[in-house]
């Protein structure tokens, strides 16, 4: 009786942990891992790739296929995130840009939440009476599903934005790390919005934007040339790349 009385008080401590520690069930994760994806994660915007619905249950990604579920090549189960959308409306529709307002590492999910993380189902059926429209306020999310339990390697930023970029464009949190890592006199050269030998297509993009026109220079002698033209207040930029590097930035 009193072993028994032990192992009760035992569990309901260990639940208490859990509640007061939800850390815990993401054990198997360090917590610096956990911290560096949410530092990377939080604030960004990302892209909608397939309307969300306008719940807090969101839409479940999976890793990999899981038995009994019928999943597309995205690991979405098509038939329940149609349900959603219909008796729910959308909360972040295709297309559209949201921004990351609340990461969670579990042990087997990671939860992105998008503008709000979704109404949840007593807000929507609320917003299904007062106005029974298509697009509602409030975001949604996308749980991030792992047959086994999450660790440190799934967190890593390439593997996870990869996993991301089934239903989210997250070419803006790519475009940020790529920039991270530059030599200090590209990134400088990024922040001042102009141009330096050396910097790469990307590099370019990310100072000027897309150009307004490109000419190829073709090949010769193992070299690909190819130049780039923007108008940028009023002047005209000439930018010369041999290799994927720029040669020559000249302003007329």
């Amino acid at each position: 009786m009193h072993a028994r009385r032990r192992g009760l008080q035992v569990s309901a401590l260990a639940l208490l942990a859990l509640v007061l520690d939800p850390g815990l069930l993401a054990a198997k994760t360090s917590t610096a891992a956990r911290q560096a994806l949410v530092k990377l994660l939080l604030g960004k915007e990302v892209k909608a790739l397939i309307p969300l619905p306008a719940t807090k249950e969101g839409v479940d990604v999976y890793h990999a296929p899981a038995r009994g579920k019928f999943l597309d090549e995205r690991g979405i189960d098509m038939r329940r995130l149609t349900k959603w959308l219909k008796s729910k409306g959308v909360g972040v529709d295709q297309g559209q840009w949201a921004m990351i307002t609340n990461v969670k590492v579990d042990a087997r999910r990671v939860e992105v939440h998008l503008g709000g993380g979704g109404e949840g189902r007593r807000g929507s059926r609320h917003a299904n009476k007062a106005n029974p429209s298509y697009l509602r306020a409030g975001g949604s999310r996308v749980n991030f599903v792992y047959r086994n339990d999450v660790i440190d390697s799934d967190l890593d930023p390439q593997t996870f934005l990869a996993f991301m970029s089934r239903v989210l464009d997250v070419s803006r949190i790519r475009a940020e790390l790529a920039e991270k890592s530059m030599p200090a006199e590209f990134q400088q050269a990024i922040a001042e919005k102009t141009v330096c030998e050396g910097m790469t297509y990307q590099m370019v993009q990310l100072a000027f934007g897309d150009p307004e026109e490109k000419k190829l220079g073709g090949a010769s002698g193992g070299s690909f040339s190819e130049t780039w033209y923007y108008m940028r207040q009023g002047r005209r930029w000439v930018i010369k790349f041999v290799n994927g590097k720029v040669v020559k930035a000249e302003v007329f």
